[in-house]
């Protein structure tokens, strides 16, 4: 005998029942030229679908505006530091920072470089005001030699 009530629990159990963000259908004008240029540089990083490049162009235009304005706004990202090790003291500064910082630090990694050059990574994630805090602290520091912030907004 069929059963229409297990027949449907087992199509919804097996469906991609997962509630997915309504989208919004948009229509814009550009120049040729950008629009070119963008599809170029859109197939050369991997994207094959228009629509979602621009999603994240968008994201990354929201990205930049929070960290210039909304320091009340939370993100997450990756400080990426190379500093000269004989003259930036790592090992007392960088567990002095840390601990100072614990609050926003998930995980940091090390990796020795060439002579006496040093990577280092610290993962953060809080409000956006923590964050550049600690960035600020980090690049006030001699033998410090490149300091790059990746951050993005958690929406």
């Amino acid at each position: 005998m069929y059963n229409i009530k297990w027949d449907l629990k087992k199509r919804y159990l097996l469906s991609d029942h997962k509630k997915r963000e309504p989208v919004t259908r948009i229509s814009m004008s550009l120049p040729t030229k950008l629009l070119v240029e963008f599809d170029r540089s859109m197939l050369k990083s991997g994207y094959t679908d228009r629509s979602k490049a621009l999603q994240t162009a968008i994201h990354s235009f929201v990205n930049d505006y929070d960290w210039n304005t909304g320091d009340k706004r939370y993100g997450a990202g990756a400080i990426i530091i190379v500093y000269d090790n004989h003259v930036y003291n790592q090992d007392e500064k960088s567990i002095q920072v840390q601990h100072e910082y614990q609050d926003i630090i998930g995980a940091t990694t090390h990796v020795h470089l060439q002579g006496d050059h040093c990577l280092e990574t610290i993962m953060v994630r809080g409000e956006i005001k923590k964050i550049k805090e600690l960035t600020k602290y980090l690049s006030e520091n001699r033998g410090i030699k490149s300091l790059k912030l990746h951050f993005v907004t958690t929406f």
